[in-house]
């Protein structure tokens, strides 16, 4: 009989407070202090059709550059791997958390020309490459079940779309009846994998972990809080990991609070929902099940979204250069309206390095330079594809499959890739294999907003997230097809198709 065999890791990647957070005003200083740890934990899969490595890093993202213009950060991350576990790299997913109170990995200002910066990532890189090495060779026979509930309350969106065309944040939300989109997902899907010496569990949700992003203090946000609520109240846990969801355009209901009593709150109540689906599973598993007969029931009787998670790895990767945006500047232009701005200020970036506070003049001259920096550097951004060229990639875990994206998804081409799947259960883990910025609806340009806005985080044209979603959807069925025709994935359907969603919405609308 075909069996998991399944192994985990841990390791410490809290950087040294001279690596730079944002830079972004008034997110310009140096980190000074530690609040909680930062780690990369890696999970092994293999079954007798194939394998899987899966990292989720306490991360905001990680691009391509980060080791410099000549190499790629996740290409060598992946060789290293493979050589050291055989794992295919089109099998090896690397995920980030996408929490803002950790070091600018996105390369979105001179982060290597920080002193100790390109160090401190080549330290990184050999802490995630042994991260995944231990998992591989730590390997024991599991047993896996999913599960997915929900948690409301804690995502919403960041871009609600008005009658007028405009799309506004929840501060400034229009009345009801002027609302015409306000998307999100309260989905929360739990992995629990079952061994004899303990349990290991993997959480998914879909909010920007932004509580605390304007603290100088490093930490992981909600879903470090998550994952050590886990580990700490799950008898048994040998380790708790969280992957991201296409968040590009949901925050925290709360954000920017600075205040870590918000973070634990958040963090706990996801750790809720997680405990009671990983209890419930407990329960039945130490029961067998009834001799096979309680799952079929609690499914059916009262639906509880619940599956075995049958041994079987299919995996595959997409990749695509993306249209640029459409509104670029002429070059020239931008760097000259740069240098102009810079001149101002003596030609010294001092914004992007400064270790004190800064006085409001300061902030505002900053923030001018900053602003024709982004605009300067979105063109050259988009001008190599390299930072166009989005991954699409498919992991398929029995009837779970994860779709990862190496950009910021908006959650309607998100939520759109989780209808159309023939899968039970599917998670779009964002931040993963890359990062390309922002990956957009079609009409996001126009209605306006941070998001698409000129700066090096969105290269991308209008409605690139929706090509993203024909993408998933194609290589969704790709791997479907390959599934043995013992895994049957159409009896533990539990998430709605794109029909059944658009009933439930008119029945909403009273339609």
């Amino acid at each position: 009989m075909d069996e998991w065999r399944v192994g985990v890791s841990k390791a410490d990647i809290t950087p040294p407070l001279h690596v730079p957070e944002l830079g972004f005003i008034p997110r310009q200083h140096r980190f000074t202090g530690v609040h909680d740890r930062l780690y990369a934990r890696a999970l092994a899969l293999s079954a007798s059709d194939g394998k899987a490595l899966l990292i989720s890093a306490d991360s905001i993202g990680f691009h391509w550059s980060l080791l410099g213009d000549d190499r790629n950060f996740i290409e060598e991350l992946r060789q290293r791997l493979y050589q050291g576990t055989q794992i295919p790299p089109e099998n090896i997913l690397i995920a980030a958390t996408h929490a803002h109170s950790t070091p600018e990995t996105l390369s979105l200002t001179p982060f290597l020309e920080a002193p100790g910066a390109r160090e401190w990532v080549g330290s990184l890189l050999n802490v995630m490459v042994m991260a995944g090495i231990s998992a591989w060779r730590e390997r024991k026979p599991a047993i896996g079940y999913v599960a997915e509930g929900n948690v409301f309350g804690i995502g919403w969106s960041r871009r609600i779309l008005s009658k007028d065309g405009k799309a506004y944040r929840r501060p400034y939300r229009p009345a009801d009846d002027q609302v015409v989109r306000e998307e999100d997902d309260p989905s929360l899907g739990l992995v629990l994998f079952v061994r004899e010496d303990g349990l290991i569990v993997l959480t998914h949700f879909t909010a920007h972990p932004t509580v605390v992003q304007v603290n100088d203090q490093i930490s992981a946000d909600y879903p470090g809080a998550l994952t050590h609520f886990v580990d700490a109240n799950l008898p048994g846990c040998l380790s708790c990991l969280f992957f991201q969801g296409a968040c590009g355009d949901v925050n925290t209901f709360y954000q920017t609070t600075s205040n870590f009593q918000d973070v634990r709150d958040y963090g706990t109540a996801l750790a809720c929902e997680a405990l009671k689906h990983a209890h419930l599973i407990v329960l039945h598993h130490r029961h067998q099940w009834d001799n096979g007969k309680a799952l079929g029931l609690l499914t059916k009787k009262r639906p509880w979204r619940c599956a075995v998670l049958t041994p079987s790895v299919i995996a595959t990767i997409e990749r695509r250069v993306l249209p640029p945006r459409s509104d670029l500047p002429d070059p020239q232009t931008a760097e000259r309206s740069y240098l102009e701005a810079l001149s101002l200020v003596g030609g010294d970036r001092w914004w992007m390095r400064s270790d004190r506070p800064l006085s409001q003049e300061e902030k505002s001259l900053g923030q001018m330079v900053l602003t024709q920096w982004n605009r300067w550097q979105t063109v050259l951004r988009a001008a190599d594809e390299r930072n166009r060229t989005v991954e699409v990639q498919v992991i398929a875990l029995g009837p779970l499959a994860l779709v990862g994206v190496s950009g910021e998804l908006f959650v309607g081409p998100g939520n759109r890739i989780k209808a159309s799947s023939s899968f039970p259960f599917t998670w779009v883990v964002g931040y993963a294999n890359g990062y390309v910025g922002y990956l957009t609806d079609t009409g996001a340009f126009d209605a306006g907003g941070y998001e698409v806005s000129l700066g090096p985080w969105t290269a991308c044209a209008d409605g690139s997230g929706d090509i993203v979603a024909d993408m998933a959807h194609r290589l969704l069925a790709q791997v479907r097809s390959k599934i043995k025709g013992s895994v049957d994935l159409a009896s533990q359907r539990t998430h709605p198709t794109s029909s059944e969603m658009e009933m439930s919405a008119r029945k909403t609308r009273g339609g």
